[in-house]
């Protein structure tokens, strides 16, 4: 499941990056992915080191950045990509 979500998050990325228009846009798309991807890896951090139920999420900060970053990379196309 981590494969389907990394190549994911590569693709999706890829393409976010590239259709920016211009290198504004592609460095804003770069730094919404990467801190979508941050917010999502301090979240998983966090939910590890709860005590008692809420810690039995341990190591989840790697799979809930990569889906953060799909979700930013989603959301950047999509931006992209609606008529203006």
């Amino acid at each position: 499941m981590i494969m389907l979500w990394l190549v994911t998050l590569i693709l999706g990325s890829g393409f976010a990056v590239a259709s920016g228009e211009g290198v504004k846009w592609k460095l804003l798309n770069m730094a919404i992915i990467l801190g979508c991807m941050g917010l999502g890896y301090g979240l998983g951090y966090s939910l590890g080191l709860g005590r008692g139920n809420f810690g039995s999420v341990a190591n989840q900060a790697l799979p809930l950045s990569m889906m953060f970053g799909i979700v930013g990379a989603l959301g950047c196309l999509w931006q992209t990509s609606r008529p203006k």
